[in-house]
């Protein structure tokens, strides 16, 4: 590295030079230039002959090398000696040494410059740091090192350009921060034409032309950014250019992104006359602006009642910060005073708080929003003592308030929470229109985003532009970005696993993590797939819902095919297999049935909805006239009579099913195991058929339901969960049928789930031959359809009205 010296002065910021006195001296050619250079950049250490010949000619070097050398080090001293240099280099066991002591050198002037301006940056002269930099930059006279060959010149090139474009930037920086956003704006885009991988550049160019009013430009740069990015890198932006972005699509006013305005670079407030009594200035209606009307009316009444707490909590990209800046129109136009601090700005916040509970002291009606305060965890403790009563705080975060400050007995009864959820289809729809995008295309961002106002802000930004790029580029866009603001990034490839399962799954317990996750620790990633905001607890285990799960799914499937299928699988053979086996309980056999309904939906497998409070529970003797008085008065006196022969020969096979609340009758199904035929049942007569010995048949032979027999309800689901665990897990089954009354109503099922039809008169037979089509094979049947259909969500899709 070059160092420092202190009699001549060299130029290395440029064409190398030496001046000494008013004279400039010729160094001579150029490889003898780079000789000098390699000497000056080791100055104070020896330099052996070897990495001189090295440093100018590399693996090209010619057998004279060294010899060459020598004679530039004799020219060179020679030159020196006639400005009274004469010991600046000195020899020793075949090597040179340049003596710094001797001579000044322009890159350790920049160096030094450069560290003063950060120094006053940090001490909050930012006016001042500006022009050190200037003057720094001034030194620079082309291009470092012109003209001189060889590698260890290109090498100290190329760290001093770095430095000089570091210089730059932070320069560039500075005048954000006092405000000349149209001045460096213009300045950038050259900048980016020399360095047009560099993403800080891409930073400041986008806050320039931001700040600049330019936000539709800005948007632009972003996008050309992510192509070029991805075409020359394979990479998408960084989490730096990310979060820029994201605020300008969010039309954050704020400019709380690392450049912020300084205090002491802020210019003085302008205070406006007030208004005459009775007048308020006329605002018009902001049509991006949807919903939360819920929000709004607590917060009017925090206004115009008492003062108090809100708390709104949501995962990223649900509108909280968007919802704040509209309290604050709210509470300006009622004539109150706004403060409104970020959690960006965490490193500060005591030192924010502090100024803003010393301002707010004595205002009346006071607003306080804290924005990001899953960022500023450690200042609850002071907000809970040290804010006044009379002042109204919302708090907006990714979770709620902490046990601490619900319990605090000085905000009892003061605190209102209110979870944000999805925006409606109609709410949806109408932020779509209202930023102007192509009618054919608002359905399928709608449909995308599932009611998340950023993903439907940014799709709608994206859908407005799509000529200028592919369909496809434009959704892998879409979704890197909604993954960026929505989940972030994981602790380790293991906890990623895990959010991938946790989106394909249904629902997702440690026992699957462990069937499915081996190399992590089930409990682990389960309590930190629990602590995301955007994961739900649902009764049955986690869940991830909505835009960001597609955006899960979708990325998996993009980025690691074979990955996604090997998820897949394990998952699919847990749940068919262990979640199935033991379900007993009708909550488990619903839930069960909707998983496996789930990992079908690529297939076009709808889910059934729909919840019932019920039991369940074997056939007793005291049930029997109530089986049978049921069977009667829903399909006949041959369906009861039926009924009264098999409980009189299997009664464990009757499963019934009761409301836990009034213990009312609701189903029941016999699931009859036969190894021998039975003629006096004409049914069982019809589809006998002889089995290999230790085989079995197994009849699905009654499905008594009243009110939802063949129609999508929990009560199928158990009864489908039934059938299914016997036809994957029963040892010795040859062969099962199911006997229905409405066969029409069951024909697409069982035609999914491969039970060929045996008969129609008078009642349908469904049947399965489990000898010629194994379990295991039959379980695999729809794999590859729900694999791959439909592998890209219907974003852009344009669709007639």
């Amino acid at each position: 590295m070059i160092g420092e010296l202190n009699a001549g002065r060299f130029t290395v910021l440029g064409p190398p030079g030496l001046d000494c006195g008013n004279t400039r001296l010729d160094l001579g050619a150029p490889q003898q230039q780079a000789v000098l250079m390699v000497l000056l950049a080791h100055s104070g250490s020896f330099v052996r002959t070897g990495e001189l010949v090295d440093g100018l000619w590399g693996e090209q070097a010619p057998a004279t090398g060294g010899a060459v050398v020598r004679t530039y080090i004799s020219r060179i001293r020679r030159l020196l000696s006639e400005h009274g240099l004469g010991s600046a280099i000195s020899s020793q066991s075949g090597g040179y040494m340049l003596d710094p002591s001797l001579f000044a050198l322009d890159a350790t002037e920049f160096a030094k410059m450069v560290e003063t301006a950060r120094k006053e940056r940090a001490s909050g002269y930012i006016a001042a740091a500006a022009k050190r930099l200037e003057q720094a930059l001034d030194l620079w006279t082309g291009t470092a090192l012109a003209g001189v060959p060889g590698e260890a010149a290109e090498r100290e090139r190329f760290r001093l350009e770095r430095l000089k474009l570091i210089a730059t930037q932070e320069l560039l920086q500075l005048r954000l921060e006092l405000g000349k956003h149209a001045e460096v704006a213009a300045e950038v885009p050259l900048l980016i034409e020399q360095n047009r991988l560099d993403e800080p550049l891409y930073e400041i160019y986008l806050l320039g032309l931001y700040r600049s009013g330019r936000r539709a430009e800005a948007l632009e740069v972003y996008r050309m950014v992510y192509d070029l990015l991805g075409k020359e890198l394979g990479v998408s932006p960084g989490p730096r250019l990310r979060e820029i972005h994201n605020k300008i699509l969010r039309a954050d006013a704020d400019h709380d992104d690392g450049f912020a305005r300084a205090p002491w670079a802020e210019p003085p407030a302008v205070h406006l006359p007030e208004e005459p009594a009775g007048t308020k200035p006329e605002r018009l209606p902001d049509r991006q602006f949807v919903g939360r009307g819920a929000e709004r009316a607590a917060f009017q009444d925090l206004l115009t009642k008492s003062p108090g707490l809100l708390f709104v909590c949501g995962p990223a990209g649900i509108g909280k910060s968007t919802l704040l800046r509209k309290f604050a129109e709210d509470a300006a136009a009622a004539g109150r005073r706004v403060w409104h601090l970020h959690g960006s700005a965490t490193a500060r916040a005591r030192e924010h708080l502090e100024r803003f509970a010393e301002e707010l002291s004595g205002v009346p009606g006071a607003v306080l929003l804290i924005d990001s305060f899953e960022e500023m965890a450690d200042v609850e403790p002071w907000l809970r003592e040290r804010l006044p009563s009379d002042v109204v705080i919302v708090v907006a975060g990714r979770t709620g308030p902490s046990a601490a400050w619900l319990t605090d007995p000085a905000w009892a009864g003061k605190i209102v929470i209110r979870h944000l959820e999805a925006l409606t289809a109609t709410e949806s729809a109408a932020l779509v229109a209202a930023r102007g995008v192509d009618p054919g295309l608002r359905r399928s961002i709608v449909d995308f985003a599932a009611g998340n106002p950023f993903a439907l802000s940014l799709a709608a930004e994206v859908g407005r532009s799509m000529a200028a790029t592919s369909r496809r580029d434009a959704v892998r866009y879409v979704v890197d970005n909604v993954l960026a603001l929505l989940a972030g990034s994981a602790p380790t490839e293991v906890h990623r696993s895990a959010l991938y399962v946790c989106a394909h799954a249904r629902h997702t317990t440690e026992d699957l993590l462990r069937a499915v996750v081996p190399d992590g620790q089930a409990a682990e990633l389960f309590d930190w797939l629990r602590a995301q905001p955007y994961v739900e607890a649902a009764a049955h285990g986690l869940e991830i819902n909505g835009v960001l799960r597609e955006a899960l799914e979708y990325d998996l499937r993009w980025r690691d095919p074979v990955g996604y299928e090997r998820m897949h699988r394990r998952i699919r053979h847990y749940v068919m297999g262990r979640l199935l086996r033991d379900a007993r309980d009708p909550h488990a056999c619903v839930a069960v049935m909707r998983t496996i309904r789930h990992l079908r939906r690529r297939g076009q497998i709808l889910s059934r909805m729909g919840e019932e409070d019920m039991r369940s529970s074997a056939a007793t003797p005291a049930d029997h006239d109530e089986l049978v008085t049921m069977a009667r008065q829903t399909h006949g006196e041959a369906t009861a009579a039926s009924v009264q022969f098999w409980l009189d020969r299997q009664p464990e096979a009757f499963s019934l099913l009761r409301s836990r609340k009034t213990n009312r009758l609701l189903a029941f199904m016999s699931w009859l195991t036969l190894r021998t035929p039975e003629p006096e049942d004409p049914v069982v007569g019809e589809i006998w058929h002889d089995v290999p010995p230790g085989a079995h048949i197994a009849i699905a032979r009654h499905l008594i339901c009243p009110a939802s027999e063949a129609t999508p309800s929990p009560i199928t689901d158990v009864f489908q969960a039934r059938m299914m665990r016997g036809w994957l897990h029963e040892p010795g089954l040859a062969a099962s049928y199911l006997v229905v009354a409405n066969g029409q109503s069951w024909r697409p099922l069982m035609e999914d789930l491969s039970q060929y039809e045996v008969a129609d008169q008078p009642y349908t037979i469904f049947g399965h031959d489990w000898l010629a089509d194994p379990p295991a094979q039959w379980r695999d049947r729809h794999l590859d359809e729900e694999l791959w259909a439909e592998r890209d969500p219907n974003l852009f899709l344009h669709q007639d009205d």
